[in-house]
């Protein structure tokens, strides 16, 4: 229904198309420039796909490192907060000109991204322990990793997996501003030159493919977390 309002409604109101395309054209653009959109998403993905993963691997390891240094998380944590008031946008640039205009520099941008959710997340959820499972591993004897392992990791997997899916709203968008400030391919590459030539229609058809992915790859965790977390309710 709401595709039919766009559609008629740009007809109706005599809207040009290069200010707002209407969903047929864009879809048309899909058809003609399939190739062009495949490859640059290719390469999104992968920039995203890299930076997620470490994102999620070294925000694991730092949170479980602070959980159990409480020195350490009282000098490193204040320290990891601060470092969210800096815009991510207004430090990309500098990657671009320290590591060029390839792969690394857009994965840098995705692992800052990403890295804070998941660890902080995480980091709250071993926190939030009860006491009462801890005194248990305690009375029986198991080892400071064993009641990490078999107590505080399980206890904190649902903030866990809250964390990874907010990461997972953000990855592709990371890897999009760091395309988008310098960058030989990929869909934000892709859509600043689309936008410099006024071709709309084909920005259009990057943010249909970015929003997409995005909620390909959430959907994935919350499956994953139905299996993994199956004593959450919901």
């Amino acid at each position: 229904f709401m595709l039919f309002l766009w559609e008629f409604g740009i007809k109706l109101f005599e809207i040009p198309t290069w200010i707002l395309p209407t969903p047929s054209i864009i879809f048309n653009r899909f058809l003609t420039d399939s190739s062009i959109l495949l490859s640059n998403t290719l390469t999104t993905l992968i920039e995203a796909g890299i930076g997620f993963i470490i994102a999620i691997i070294v925000g694991v390891s730092v949170a479980i490192v602070l959980y159990i240094s409480t020195k350490l998380r009282k000098i490193i944590y204040p320290v990891l907060v601060g470092s969210q008031t800096i815009p991510i946008i207004t430090i990309a640039p500098l990657f671009v000109l320290w590591f060029g205009y390839g792969l690394l520099p857009k994965i840098v941008v995705v692992v800052l991204m990403c890295f804070f959710p998941v660890c902080l997340s995480f980091l709250s959820g071993l926190l939030e322990t009860d006491p009462d499972m801890l005194e248990l591993m305690k009375t029986m004897s198991a080892s400071k990793f064993q009641t990490i392992l078999h107590c505080s990791i399980p206890s904190a997997l649902p903030s866990f997996f809250s964390g990874l899916k907010i990461s997972a709203a953000y990855c592709i968008t990371a890897a999009i501003i760091g395309e988008w400030l310098g960058a030989k391919s990929g869909l934000g590459e892709l859509m600043r030159r689309s936008m410099h030539s006024y071709s709309v229609d084909l920005t259009f058809a990057a943010i249909i493919i970015v929003t997409t992915f995005s909620l390909i790859l959430i959907w994935f965790i919350q499956w994953i977390e139905k299996r993994v977390v199956f004593w959450k309710e919901d």
